[in-house]
Parts: C-alpha cells; sequence; structure tokens
C-alpha cells in the first residue's frame, strides 16, 4: 500500500512533462496572403448544362428570332445540351452579355467581335460562309427621287444608320465623312437598329439615304423587285470579313470545341444543311483571326 502513492506520483509528473512539452512545441504560424489568389478554372459544362445563345436585331434581315430558331436546335440535338436563343437590341448589348459570361456564344457584327477581342478576349468560333465568300460589303442606298447619285450630293440630306457599331450600317459610312464634319454632315440621322429597317425606311422616305449589308439589300430585292424604282446604290465598300460566331472568354475549353467542331461540320449532314439554309449560310469555316484586319483599320479609323 506504500508504493500506491509513489505510482500515482510518479504517473502524475509524466503526465505534466507530456502536456507542457506538447504546448511549448506549436506549430509555425502559417501567413495566408490575399494578393496573389488566382482563379479556378470554369468547370466543363455537362450536357445538362444549356447553352445561351446571343443575337443582336440588326443581323438577322426579317428582324425576327425565327431566323436562327432551326441553327440553335441543331446545335442542341448535337451538342445534347439545351439552347437558349437570346435576342438584344443592340451590338454592344450583345457584346456586355459576352464580356460577363451571361452568354456562351454569340453572333456578332464583325467590328464587335474585333473590339471585344482587344478588350476582353471574345474568341472567334467560326466565320459563314455566304454564296461561296468569307466577305460582305456595306452598300450606301438612297432614295430614287431625292436626286442624291454619290457622296456629294448626300451632304446636308437625312440618313439612316443601323448600330454604332455595325461596320457595314455605320463605320464605313462614318468613315467616308470623317474629315468633312462626321454626323455634321448629314442634316439629321437616325439608328433603325436592323438592316431591313434601313431599307424600308429609305424606301418610305423617312430619310434619303441610308447604309446596309448587300446580303440584306440583295435579298429585299429578290423578295420585292419593285424596291429597283425607289432606291439607288450610290456607293460599295471593299470587302470586310463576315459577321463571326464568337464564344465568351468565360466559357470552358471542352465546351468551346465542342461548340466549334458542331459549326465547322454542320455542312456535311442533312439537318445541318437545313439549318445553314434556313440562315443563308453556306457553311462555316475556321479562318484567321488576321481576316478581320481590314475591319480593324476601319474601327481604328473612326476611334481616331
Amino acid at each position: 500500500m506504500k508504493m500506491l502513492p509513489r505510482i500515482v506520483l510518479l504517473c502524475t509528473a509524466i503526465l505534466a512533462v507530456v502536456i507542457l512539452n506538447g504546448c511549448g512545441k506549436a506549430d509555425t504560424p502559417q501567413h495566408v496572403t490575399l494578393s496573389n489568389l488566382q482563379p479556378l478554372d470554369n468547370p466543363p459544362k455537362s450536357p445538362q448544362d444549356g447553352l445561351r445563345v446571343a443575337l443582336a436585331v440588326g443581323l438577322s434581315p426579317s428582324q425576327s428570332i425565327a431566323r436562327f430558331q432551326v441553327l440553335t436546335k441543331y446545335l442542341s440535338e448535337t451538342l445534347n445540351r439545351p439552347v437558349e436563343l437570346v435576342q438584344r437590341k443592340s451590338y454592344k448589348e450583345v457584346d456586355d452579355l459576352i464580356q460577363e459570361g451571361k452568354v456562351d456564344i454569340a453572333f456578332v457584327c464583325s467590328s464587335s467581335y474585333v473590339i471585344g477581342h482587344e478588350q476582353f478576349g471574345e474568341r472567334l468560333v467560326a466565320v459563314p460562309i455566304t454564296n461561296g465568300s468569307p466577305y460582305y460589303q456595306s452598300v450606301i442606298i438612297a432614295d430614287t427621287g431625292s436626286g442624291i447619285r454619290n457622296w456629294t450630293q448626300l451632304k446636308g440630306h437625312s440618313f439612316a444608320f443601323v448600330d454604332p457599331q455595325s461596320t457595314s450600317g455605320s463605320l464605313y459610312a462614318l468613315s467616308k465623312v470623317k474629315d468633312q464634319g462626321g454626323l455634321n454632315y448629314f442634316k439629321s440621322y437616325i439608328y433603325t437598329y436592323g438592316h431591313s429597317n434601313s431599307i424600308a425606311a429609305v424606301k418610305d422616305r423617312l430619310v434619303e439615304a441610308a447604309a446596309v449589308d448587300n446580303y440584306t439589300l440583295a435579298a429585299a430585292f429578290a423578295k420585292s423587285p419593285q424596291l429597283v424604282d425607289s432606291i439607288r446604290i450610290i456607293d460599295t465598300s471593299p470587302n470586310y470579313a463576315n459577321n463571326p460566331v464568337v464564344a465568351s472568354p468565360r466559357l470552358d475549353e471542352q465546351s468551346f470545341l465542342a461548340i466549334q467542331k458542331a459549326f465547322l461540320t454542320m455542312h456535311q449532314d442533312e439537318d445541318g444543311q437545313e439549318a445553314l439554309q434556313v440562315a443563308g449560310y453556306d457553311q462555316f469555316k475556321l479562318l484567321e483571326d488576321s481576316l478581320y484586319d481590314s475591319v480593324r483599320e476601319l474601327v481604328k479609323l473612326i476611334g481616331e
């Protein structure tokens, strides 16, 4: 029995040493820095995730979302993902959606791509081929009753632009009058936010002249041959690269490549060919970004 107090005393001493040693060997403090945090990669989207596709009104000759519904339906079936088509009035609004990642891809104007690519890394997905060409033109039209036959005679008259960022519907025309007063070259001007709207504005004599793209004008002439009696072409621009399909820089790489493949192979099957025909395209091709250099020069000229 005399040994018991000694054993208890010994155990108590050992326990105290263990506790003191544990407290005395504290881990070295770890410093956390918030200034060098790196964003996580966007996870690849699963087939269940919807694909959001944006479209500016001005790109559609019919001013309707219906023209691209067959295209988006084909994408949905090919990618096995639901697709939502989002329409906005202006190219700037569509650019904002792309930059913020609120849409995944978009059909945009050539100048919108140039601006978006430079400002926030908008990515080129594919370029549409129309009538065998990757190019389109701006066409300056005038009311035949106005007597306007050239740019000199256009001075002091009313004019319709499509959209402030439209290559064919605005920038080319502005480049022609940049050194002659810019917008002050015209008596008055309006933005119609649609190539078909601008054609109608001239036909109905709401304005005396306008800038539109050659494909929309050709389609209007084909649909209503009598337009040649009320609309005169007074100027045609050089070639500019067609309005492309672009992707948000926030779109993950796996989805980007799948979407790009769907566009580039669309012309190889019957459903894809039908979708292309309704949208007014022959096919989509992967072309060099340098194709848009002439548009860059135009954007730079207007911005100076």
